[in-house]
């Protein structure tokens, strides 16, 4: 049998990691940070049952544990869960980027420039949404999405990829901020086929949602009754109609792809290396909606991301790679299914909500100094310990 289980083999890595590991090189010249929105230990499960090959989570030489609460609430919503993964503070939940008292705050990704890194961001979710925001935007809402569009132009990110157009030019302002981006020296991309043939290394891809994430006909829009946020995935499904006809019966295998794109780009040229942040946005929706086959789908496919980057970092051992999520979703588990001994039957998956869980999510850890989360966090502190590796 190829599988152990999860909760021993964490438990053994936060037993054996401290003092086993070995960091190759004590400081990491790259770093990049995979953020799994929704993402907790049914999620990884549901992956870890379908798969028999070896999933890159099973590569992790460290495991940990993140404890996602926000400054007013034991569960999390996006906006203020990214902002303790971005920034090292915990805030209020509805805050982006900002303190409880609305002071924004500097991130991790404004420190690895200060630190003359290279940077940049690939969703598969729009560029302004919650995570990706709180690496580089300061607002008391996520909605005020025209607002962090605008932040977006005066990031300083050298590559970014991700949708979400219409915060940058179909503006209340009538301000086109992709003539903005222009201006700032950057290549402006608005389709799949030109980022992925740019040899720019400084580009932004604002592309089709079509283009970053295939639809489920399962996906339905979680009821503010039921305490969820509106989510990606229930975006998707209203915008396309009839959901039987929007169905993609194949991942796209958009992230992987963009972040080989981001990783290439960024390499070159960089002494002083780079900072990566990454989102798979869409197993929050999948996890607001109850969506089996959905989560099941969205985690193989955040699986095939995965390995790309375990693989980078194995050749490359002044990288550092963080998996983690800013929060649970849907509260999801594995329920009790029986079968015959050898029958391989799709994974039966439960769900206690349609909103977020205040449940600790893992962390997975590659390369230099992976060592340092064997251990449990708080979220707020993981920006910290990655900060200090960088210096």
């Amino acid at each position: 049998m190829k599988r152990i289980s999860f909760v021993i083999a964490a438990i053994a890595a936060l037993a054996l990691a401290s003092c086993c590991g070995k960091p190759q090189q004590q400081k990491p010249k790259n770093v990049i940070y995979l953020i799994g929105d929704g993402m907790g230990f049914g999620s990884v499960s549901t992956l870890l049952l379908s798969e028999e090959a070896q999933t890159g989570f099973e590569m992790a030489p460290v495991i940990g544990l993140n404890e996602t609460q926000s400054a007013n609430n034991y569960v999390t919503d996006s906006p203020a869960g990214g902002t303790a993964l971005a920034t090292g503070t915990r805030t209020r939940n509805g805050f982006l980027g900002v303190d409880p008292d609305t002071v924004q705050l500097t991130s991790i990704l404004k420190k690895a420039q200060a630190m003359g890194k290279k940077t940049g961001i690939v969703v598969n979710t729009t560029l302004t949404e919650a995570t990706p925001g709180a690496f580089y935007a300061g607002v008391p809402s996520r909605s005020m999405s025209y607002k962090i569009a605008e932040q977006f132009t005066q990031s300083g990110v050298d590559v970014a990829i991700g949708a979400g157009l219409s915060a940058f030019i179909n503006r209340p302002d009538s301000v086109d901020m992709t003539a903005v981006l222009i201006e700032k020296g950057y290549d402006v991309y608005l389709d799949w086929k030109s980022v992925l043939g740019t040899d720019s290394e400084k580009f932004v891809g604002i592309l089709e949602m079509s283009d970053v994430h295939r639809r489920n006909k399962s996906s339905k829009t979680a009821s503010a009754a039921d305490g969820a946020e509106v989510c990606l995935a229930a975006k998707l499904a209203a915008e396309g109609g009839n959901l039987d006809t929007v169905r993609f019966s194949e991942p796209v295998e958009y992230l992987g792809k963009a972040c080989t794109k981001a990783l290439e780009q960024l390499s070159k040229n960089a002494p002083d290396g780079f900072f990566l942040m990454i989102e798979s946005a869409i197993i929050d929706g999948y996890g607001h909606n109850n969506d089996s086959e959905g989560m099941v789908e969205e985690m193989k496919e955040f699986d095939t991301t995965l390995k790309i980057l375990v693989d980078y970092v194995n050749k490359r051992p002044e990288t550092l790679l963080v998996v983690t999520a800013d929060h649970e979703t849907g509260g999801t588990g594995v329920g009790y299914k029986g079968h015959a001994v050898g029958e391989q039957v799709p994974v039966h998956l439960t769900f206690s909500t349609k909103g977020h869980t205040g449940t600790v999510v893992p962390i997975f850890a590659y390369g230099t100094g992976a060592e340092k989360f064997a251990g449990i966090f708080k979220n707020w502190e993981i920006p910290g310990i990655i900060e200090g590796l960088m210096r």
